[in-house]
């Protein structure tokens, strides 16, 4: 389980958000949506270890990562806005790196793995990342994620810029990660992707979580 509790987080002594509290049970997906600038971004990068976190707890699994690196955190993995893959290494360098030194002598069981939930890739493991079509790199991306096996998965705006084949392809592959009991926080702007998929949505609005807008969200039972 994760549980936040009552996080800051702040860029050079102004609050970017605050007061953030939730708790995600295993398999569930809370969606952060609201307008560009809101805060989302940041919220997220604090969750993952990437921003400094001003005050408060994110607790994984009973630990406290609050102020752990991503690198440090076991379990946890990080799908980032634009895709942030090395345009000259391969499909196949990227996935390495992805599993990390730990994972090495893993490392063929799980590209197998990986693979067979995206088999585009496994046509263009010797392509270089930079020539792949965003639907393509946004596979690479999640597919990188998923080689560390992470129980939680933090994904920052996991359909910005797709075309809607490629949008719906990700989010089938979402649905299906949950369903084998992955956790996940996701940011998306579009209120429409919350309601396909949330469990909880939060609308990130003033630096604050707003449950109370976030109930017209709420995916239907």
């Amino acid at each position: 389980m994760l549980d936040v509790q009552e996080l800051c987080i702040a860029w050079q002594g102004d609050p970017v958000i605050a007061d953030v509290t939730f708790s995600l049970s295993p398999g569930e997906i809370i969606v952060l949506t609201g307008a560009n600038g809101s805060g989302k971004t940041s919220l997220i990068a604090g969750l993952a270890g990437l921003d400094r976190v001003e005050s408060g707890a994110v607790l994984w699994e009973g630990r406290n990562f609050t102020h752990l690196p991503l690198h440090a955190r076991d379990g946890i993995a990080l799908v980032p806005e634009g895709r942030c893959l090395a345009p000259s290494l391969t499909v196949a360098e990227t996935l390495r790196l992805g599993a990390g030194r730990s994972r090495q002598s893993r490392f063929q069981s799980l590209m197998r793995q990986v693979l067979a939930r995206f088999p585009v890739l496994a046509e263009r493991l010797g392509q270089a990342a930079g020539t792949l079509s965003g639907g393509e790199a946004q596979m690479l991306s999640l597919a990188r994620a998923l080689m560390c096996e992470p129980r939680l998965l933090f994904l920052d705006e996991p359909t910005l810029g797709l075309s809607p084949a490629a949008a719906k392809s990700t989010i089938d592959t979402l649905y299906a990660l949950q369903a084998e009991g992955m956790s996940m926080v996701l940011t998306d702007q579009d209120s429409r992707t919350a309601g396909t998929l949330a469990d909880q949505t939060f609308l990130v609005a003033d630096h604050r979580l707003n449950p109370a807008l976030a109930a017209l969200c709420t995916k239907p039972t």
